[in-house]
């Protein structure tokens, strides 16, 4: 009974939001301004429905998620093995840290003038020289993937910077006693210990990442997108589909945060058993 009272605490906020929204949308009566319950509902239940000559709800979600996905990776790939090698070696930590520090305070909306015209509409597959493959991939901006890209930079990389410099010498010193070669203590110690501030600097990185792609799609020169969605559907007042879109938004980021929230504790599993 217990445990089924903090299941149901869980939905109370939420399912209260919605009763105070449908209430507010019956008295304002409004639906260009108030969408009611319901009319988002039918929205979000018929996912692959054509919505207003810009394709379904699913691929326009479908197409964000494989941009950040994209532009993620990528900011993964080099973010981590930066951060590891900043960690480890003081002259290059001296080297980049103050071309980090220089280009951190700036918000990666603050990119995307600059990503599109400095891009343009140049798509992924014109990067190989294929102009039309007719797959999702035509969707993928460059422009788009560099918003992306920066906004997971910083936080991946400096929480790697962060797990590695957390590493307790003690536990280096132990390996290097028991005969451990400077490969050994990397893989074997200063790699696991560091994981968990690597996965939370992905948690925040994917969260970002998520958030700025949206405003992406808003500018000119998008046509795909659940941002573009959202803009497409202000401007023809259908604001049912402009809070399904945004609810879309508010699950995908708790579904990816959720997974790695999951990773997060799975590799921290070490440091519980700790203490």
């Amino acid at each position: 009974m217990s445990k089924l009272l903090k299941s149901w605490q869980s939905f109370l906020l939420p399912v209260l939001f919605i009763l105070i929204w449908e209430l507010w949308a019956i008295k304002t009566n409004n639906p260009a301004l108030v969408p009611r319950v319901e009319a988002v509902l039918y929205v979000i239940i018929q996912p692959f429905s054509e919505l207003i000559g810009t394709g379904s709800l699913a691929w326009n979600t479908a197409v964000s998620l494989f941009r950040v996905i994209i532009g993620f990776s990528i900011a993964v790939i080099f973010c981590v093995p930066l951060g590891l090698w900043m960690g480890t070696s003081p002259t290059i930590h001296r080297l980049v840290n103050p071309l980090v520090e220089m280009f951190r305070p700036l918000c990666p909306i603050a990119w995307i003038p600059f990503a599109m015209a400095f891009f343009g509409t140049t798509r992924l597959p014109q990067l190989f020289g294929i102009r039309y493959t007719d797959t999702i991939l035509d969707s993928v901006q460059i422009g788009m993937v560099f918003i992306i890209f920066w906004g997971g930079l910083f936080p991946i990389l400096l929480n790697t910077i962060y797990g590695v410099n957390g590493v307790r010498s003690l536990w280096i010193e132990t390996a290097q006693m028991l005969g451990a070669s400077k490969r050994q203590i990397f893989h074997k110690v200063i790699l696991p210990a560091s994981l968990p501030a690597i996965v939370t600097g992905l948690r925040v990185g994917l969260g970002i990442s998520w958030m700025v792609i949206i405003a992406a799609e808003m500018l000119p020169g998008s046509d795909s997108g659940i941002g573009y969605l959202i803009m497409y559907s202000y401007e023809l007042a259908e604001m049912q589909i402009l809070v399904a879109c945004m609810v879309m938004i508010g699950l995908i980021g708790l579904v990816l945060n959720k997974g790695l929230e999951f990773i997060s504790l799975r590799v921290s599993r070490w440091q519980s058993l700790e203490r």
